[in-house]
């Protein structure tokens, strides 16, 4: 994810419009490298966000099912089901 906002940011300075006037830049290294700190940041800040939010979503499961003796009430159907088809997995697997 960080290289493309690195990539983008050459190919956006490798144009005519930088490379000639009073808008030249000698050496488009300090502004890729910036832009790709940026993109790491941000990139890294949206993964952590999302395995956040799962973790809650599966610490809810837990929550629920360990209410209802083993068996979740207000958890989704999808849910559900997937989780009922890891544990046949593992029990297949022992």
């Amino acid at each position: 994810m960080s290289i493309a906002s690195e990539l983008f940011a050459f190919l956006m300075l490798d144009t005519h419009k930088y490379k000639s006037s009073h808008n030249k830049i000698t050496s488009p290294l300090f502004p890729v490298l910036a832009c790709w700190g940026l993109g790491y940041v941000v990139a890294t800040l949206f993964f952590a966000v999302v395995e956040m939010s799962i973790d809650t979503i599966i610490l809810s499961y837990c929550q629920d099912a360990e209410e209802h003796q083993g068996t979740a009430h207000y958890a989704p159907p999808l849910l559900i089901e997937t989780f009922d088809e890891q544990n046949e997995v593992q029990r297949i697997a022992q």
